[in-house]
């Protein structure tokens, strides 16, 4: 039975994936940081499917905890077929003048360290496979305002993919790159966003907000053989919405 890893498991999009995967006959193993209750339901419904779940408290942007929760997934599992980075976010909106170095590290890790620090955990567990980064149409557009960091840290994902792919493709590991538009999570309350409606309707082309399945989808076709030759790749989930 394949394996599959997922950071930032418990709500909105990673929740969504959990879920996708395990319905795919995927095993899964998933972190949470503080929503604790939502994990356990969310490892609940996943196990229904008849597969191994699963979920532990370890902070994505933690090098110890993730060490940890890699050592787990390595014993229950021995190996890993697919990994999707989805942990990260926007706790606190801040310009560049309102912002200071421990802001921008912070913003930083949350989204791009944690991706490096998963990839180099999880990569040696890896024989074949692929990984996923779920990276944000920030990348494209600069993200709303006081989000500057994230955007920064969410185009890094895109570097990132283009160097891994091509450095893992000859070991058969694909690296490709989701990126959302305005999604129904928990990221917008967090963040602060406002009216994700009203705003979806003036400058999404479908005029609506995207749903955390319709994201899954498109990873758990990435993950899987039918995108076997797609390595490298930004694909699009937001509705048609470019800045």
């Amino acid at each position: 039975m394949p394996t599959a890893v997922v950071t930032g498991g418990s709500t909105g999009i990673g929740a969504a994936v959990v879920k996708a995967l395990a319905k795919r006959g995927y095993d899964v193993a998933f972190n949470y940081l503080r929503s604790a209750e939502e994990a356990e339901e969310v490892a609940r419904e996943a196990a229904s499917y008849g597969v191994k779940v699963i979920s532990r408290r370890a902070d994505a942007a933690s090098w110890q905890d993730m060490e940890m929760f890699a050592e787990e997934v390595k014993r229950t599992f021995k190996k890993v077929d697919a990994l999707v980075v989805n942990a990260g976010g926007l706790p606190e909106r801040r310009s560049l003048g309102e912002s200071d170095l421990d802001y921008w590290r912070r913003i930083i890790d949350l989204n791009l360290t944690s991706a490096y620090i998963a990839t180099r955990l999880f990569v040696p567990l890896m024989e074949r496979g692929a990984i996923v980064y779920i990276s944000s149409v920030a990348a494209y557009t600069g993200g709303g305002r006081g989000a500057f960091a994230y955007a920064a840290a969410k185009a890094g994902l895109l570097g990132l993919t283009r160097a891994l792919a091509k450095e893992l493709g000859p070991r058969g590991i694909r690296v490709n790159a989701v990126l959302p538009g305005l999604i129904d999570t928990p990221f917008h309350q967090k963040a602060q966003t406002g009216d994700i409606e009203a705003w979806a309707k003036n400058v999404v082309y479908l005029r609506r907000v995207g749903r955390p399945e319709e994201v899954a989808e498109v990873v758990a076709f990435l993950v899987g053989e039918g995108a076997s030759y797609i390595n490298g790749a930004f694909i699009d989930v937001n509705g048609g919405w470019y800045g």
